[in-house]
């Protein structure tokens, strides 16, 4: 009964630290997130200009947390860079390229969309602002359709992006128009219509596993090889790329496919380690136009770090590996992060706070070990006394705990019941 006893102390314990636990970050959360809106007021900033020399006017976008290139080349972005307080990267053009490695061409599209009937990019597109405000920018890309008439040229295509100041997302919005007086099919019920690609891979750490990610509306499913994605018979509404930091969503509001495929990357000193690099692909299925008829389809698009309030944002706040306990730990973290803006000295008090919390477990298993450690010389002496009788040492020892009101797992059940705690933190 004695022991049953302190194992009902030991719980109720631990169920006070994680009332507090819980209790402190719905506490602090507000705080954190007016902290947050406080914080972010620079202006999303968008300049057309002509920056590779082609004749055709390019849109860079610079919001509070990244900075774009829109190319008149392809209607997509070129290059992709974060601006994080605490972090800059490139997710295009990938730093591997910077360390020696080559990258096919095909594989080279760091997010593109494209008809599965016809090929814009040595037409260019026509890219301007639409719309700017401190919260978002719009910019809309419009393929050119000069050059002798074509299949191709019975559809027109307008890629609308929204860039908001203070999110890693973005919307896309592609435009389909039937130029003809006639009804037009778009695709094929093999290849699709609309392929949406995103590659080649995630490469700010070069050496770094990455992951491909099926999406659905409200799950999240992982997988280490293409194939397995492309054999897959869920029925995912999107796809994704992540690794240790940082992930690739693109999200379909329609019906599509999605697919992914592997490729080695081979460095010029053959000392370094090979690279396996994905492209990741949505495609719409076949669609009908009717004469003088556009439809749209729209995408939303994650480019950035694996923080939880951004993917919580856009509904894909599995995607990270937070649980309850380590939630709550990030709220406190962020909360004296707000007072101190600095992560060394808002680690240092949160580690304070989870040892003065954990203090009552602490201390109860020190208690114990000194317990224990004090009776151990007449454990011995049960032990030589009764070598030849283990039923009888058993019990012998059993008595001497009782009569010392030591419990044996008191010094090992309340680090168990840390273990929560410390794998959260």
């Amino acid at each position: 009964m004695k022991f049953s006893a302190n194992n009902n102390n030991n719980f109720k314990i631990l169920s006070s630290i994680i009332c507090f636990f819980a209790f402190l970050g719905f506490l602090l959360m507000p705080v954190q997130v007016s902290g947050q809106i406080k914080a972010q007021n620079e202006s999303a900033e968008c300049v057309i200009e002509d920056i590779d020399g082609d004749g055709f006017r390019d849109a860079t976008i610079e919001t509070k947390l990244f900075r774009t290139v829109i190319s008149s080349k392809t209607g997509a972005p070129s290059v992709y860079f974060l601006k994080g307080k605490n972090f800059e990267e490139n997710m295009f053009p990938p730093v591997l390229q910077d360390l020696g490695y080559s990258f096919s061409p095909e594989t080279m599209k760091p997010f593109l969309g494209r008809l599965q009937d016809g090929d814009y990019a040595n037409k260019g597109f026509n890219v301007e602002l639409e719309e700017k405000s401190a919260e978002k920018i719009v910019v809309r890309a419009n393929a050119n359709l000069g050059g002798e008439a074509s299949d191709a040229q019975k559809l027109g295509m307008a890629v609308i992006y929204t860039f908001f100041n203070e999110s890693y997302h973005f919307e896309v919005d592609y435009v389909i128009s039937n130029l003809e007086e006639k009804l037009v099919a778009v695709g094929s019920e093999k290849n699709g219509s609309l392929k949406l690609t995103y590659g080649p891979g995630l490469f700010m750490d070069p050496f770094g596993d990455s992951s491909i990610l099926g999406l659905t509306s409200t799950e999240v499913e992982t997988f280490s090889e293409a194939d397995a994605v492309n054999k897959s018979e869920a029925n995912f509404t999107g796809i994704g790329l992540k690794n240790q930091y940082f992930t690739v969503l693109m999200d379909a509001k329609t019906k599509v496919t999605v697919g992914a495929t592997e490729f080695k990357i081979k460095a010029a000193n053959e000392k370094k380690k090979e690279q396996t690099g994905h492209t990741i692909s949505l495609i719409l299925p076949q669609f009908n136009l009717g004469a003088k008829e556009s439809r749209s389809f729209s995408f939303r698009i994650y480019m950035g770090p694996i923080l939880l309030d951004q993917l919580r944002g856009i509904n894909r706040g599995m995607v990270s590996d937070y649980g309850f306990l380590s939630t709550i730990l990030l709220r406190i973290l962020q909360f004296f992060y707000s007072l101190i803006p600095n992560y060394g000295l808002a680690i240092i008090l949160l580690t304070i706070v989870v040892r003065l919390v954990l203090y009552p477990l602490t201390l109860k298993q020190t208690k114990s070990m000194a317990h224990m450690q004090k009776i151990q010389p007449k454990v011995q002496d049960l032990k030589d006394r009764y070598k030849d009788n283990p039923q009888k040492f058993n019990e012998e020892v059993l008595k001497l705990y009782q009569k010392h009101n030591v419990n044996p797992l008191g010094g090992c059940l309340p680090l168990l019941l840390q273990l929560p705690i410390l794998i959260a933190l």
